[in-house]
Parts: C-alpha cells; structure tokens; sequence
C-alpha cells in the first residue's frame, strides 16, 4: 500500500481525536498496526504499540528484538523508541512520556490491550485519563476504501472457493473434523489462512449449537451440516457460513431452510445508506418470527467485518447507528431447534449507494443435499 493512504487514514483518527478530545492513542493491537502502518507483529508479552498523537506523525515504541523488522513497516513511521530485555519498558516509556505532553492527558488505547501493558501506562502517567479507543478506532475503520473492498473480495473469492474441499467430505465416512481440516487445508494451499479458529463443523444434534466446536463426530445419513468459516487476505477477513444435508432432507429441515433464506433476503434488501443497523436486524427476524420460530433466533444478524472478524457495524436491535456506503458486515439469521437441526446462512455484503452488494457467492435458494 502506498504511504500516501496510511497517512489519510492517520489523518482521519487525529481528526476523529480531535473532535472526542482524545491527545493520544496507543495502538498495541496487530490490526490497529497493520491498518495504520501496513505492519504488525503477533500480540506477545513485550510491549510494543504506535503511538499517534492528535497532531504530528506517529512514532513506533517496540522491544530490541523486532526494532529491525518495525522500521520497514510501508507507512515509514520512525521507530523512536526501543527497550531491550535485560532493562525493561520502563526507562523507555519515560522518555516517551516526557517527550509527549500527556502526563495529564487522554489516552484512547485499544480496547484488546493485556491489563498488564494497561498498568504499565497508569504507572508512568498518574495523571493522564485512559479511555477504551475501539468507538474512536471504528469511525475510521468502518468505512472501507477502494483498496480494502478489492482486498475483500480477494478473501471472499478464496473462503467459497475453499468451501468445495470441505462439501467433497460431507458424506458419511467422514468426520466433522476431516471436513474442517480440508477446508484449512484448501485455504492454506490457496495462500490464505482462517480468518478465526478452526472452521465450525456441526453436524446433525451439533448443528442446533451456533458456536459448536468442531470435534470427531461421524457423519450419518440424514444429518444437517452448518459450515462456518472464513479465509483471510492480507490481514482482511471473510466469514460464511452454509447448510448441507447428508442424504435428503427432511420436509421440515427444507421448510426452516426456506424462512432462513427468505429472512436473509429481507435483510439483504433493507440494508441501504442512512437505514439504522437495527432496523436490518428487525426485517430478518420479522421473518423469522411471523414463522413461528422468533424463540430459535438467539443472535444479533449481522457483524461488520474487516482486518476483524468482529467489528462494527453491528447489525443488532439498538444499534440506531447509520449504514454508511463502504460499510461491510455480514448478514447471518439462523434458526436452531436443540436437539434436532439448526441453519444458518451467512454472507459477507459491501453497502453501495445502491444497497448491499455480496462479496461472496449467493447462497443456495434450497438446502443443498450430498445423495
């Protein structure tokens, strides 16, 4: 990415910070890195984080050990200051707070900041007033740029094209586990890796369970599979999720699949600039519940996604936030009758000033059956 659109997005949260009062942020989390510098590590017990201060370029604050590969990082943000192992953060974090006048200021930091990096903070300034910075970082995330959307696609192209190596073992003699690791293994050879954990495989009773962890259950005649994972592209996520049947389908398996599909649709076609979050939510639920089965859907509709799985735009009764063009989030209804079956569709969906344009290949209109 060029320098240019790193420091447009700096520009962006300083404005942000400007008009929240907000003197610095501390970005210590590896998507905040990426987003703001092009670069990150993974999160480890050394502290390290950008520092961007409302007015002026940021500055790295980073261990001995990764001063080398920070200071390639696209952006050409300067790796100022640097602590080595046997002295600590501390003599450094001094020097960085007396060349920063903030020893009474407000610092955002991420809101998935180690409590221990947190208390580091608190000792080297008393004074200052720390404030969670994941509403100040979304205003500027949420909104995707030409560069990230193209990035998008490229994840969700890689997660449906990965898909087919799971459905090739959704037949008996295989496992919820053997289906999952063909998926992995279809995204890693395709130069992507998942986006979040292992992918969710529930198969039959499992299905009715929306965060069922992937174990070693056969697959049998009759059962209901929930496929749910996503790919990755340098650093952006996708996330699906679909339905199978081992076998034909039951008539009332086809029936839920059917209001799920029609619920996903009515949502799909009410997300448009300036519609309230929530009100996606009501029109995939109305669905839901007009059909008798509002008790079985127990989870917001939708996320927004990006170099997170999980951000905003949450698509969710009382979120009363706008939909903005650029936004991406996921559109998700599920049905899950325990002990039986659950369904789920899911796709990932970019908001245009036309309405909601999938990222990802449309979902079956009827329950796709492995005879």
């Amino acid at each position: 990415m060029r320098e240019d659109l790193f420091r447009q997005r700096v520009v962006s949260l300083q404005t942000a910070m400007l008009a929240q009062g907000v003197d610095a942020f501390f970005a210590s989390t590896p998507v905040n890195m990426l987003y703001l510098s092009g670069f990150s590590e993974p999160p480890l017990e050394r502290l390290m984080f950008l520092l961007v201060p409302q007015q002026g370029a940021p500055v790295w604050f980073v261990p001995a050990l990764s001063a080398e590969s920070t200071a390639t990082n696209p952006a050409g943000w300067q790796v100022r200051y640097v602590w080595h192992d046997s002295q600590g953060p501390m003599q450094a974090l001094g020097a960085c707070v007396s060349d920063f006048p903030l020893e009474t200021g407000v610092i955002a930091v991420d809101d998935e900041m180690p409590a221990g990096f947190l208390l580091m903070f608190q000792e080297a300034l008393p004074q200052a007033l720390f404030r969670r910075g994941a509403e100040l970082v979304a205003q500027v995330r949420a909104v995707k740029d030409a560069t990230e959307l193209a990035l998008m696609r490229e994840a969700a192209r890689l997660t449906d094209e990965s898909l087919s190596a799971g459905l090739e073992r959704c037949m008996e003699g295989y496992s919820e586990w053997a289906v999952a690791l063909a998926i992995q293994r279809a995204l890693y050879d395709a130069g992507s890796r998942l986006a979040f954990g292992i992918p969710i495989v529930a198969a039959g009773e499992n299905s009715s369970k929306p965060h069922h962890t992937t174990r070693h259950r056969p697959l049998r005649q009759g059962d209901i599979v929930v496929i749910d994972f996503g790919g990755v592209c340098e650093g952006y996520c996708s996330d699906i999720t679909r339905v199978v049947s081992i076998g034909p389908a039951s008539e009332e398996a086809q029936k839920v699949y059917q209001v799920v599909y029609e619920a996903h649709m009515r949502a799909r076609e009410t997300a448009k600039p300036g519609v309230p979050a929530q009100e996606v939510d009501r029109a995939a639920r109305r669905v839901i519940t007009e059909a008798g089965l509002g008790d079985y859907f127990v989870h917001r509709t939708g996320h927004g996604i990006g170099l997170s799985v999980h951000e905003p735009p949450y698509i969710v009764e009382g979120n009363t936030s706008l939909l903005e063009e650029g936004h991406c989030f996921t559109i998700e209804p599920g049905i899950y009758l325990p002990g039986k079956f659950g369904i789920r569709i899911e796709n990932v969906y970019t908001l245009t000033e036309h309405g909601a344009e999938s990222l990802n290949a449309e979902p079956p209109i009827h329950i796709r059956e492995i005879l």
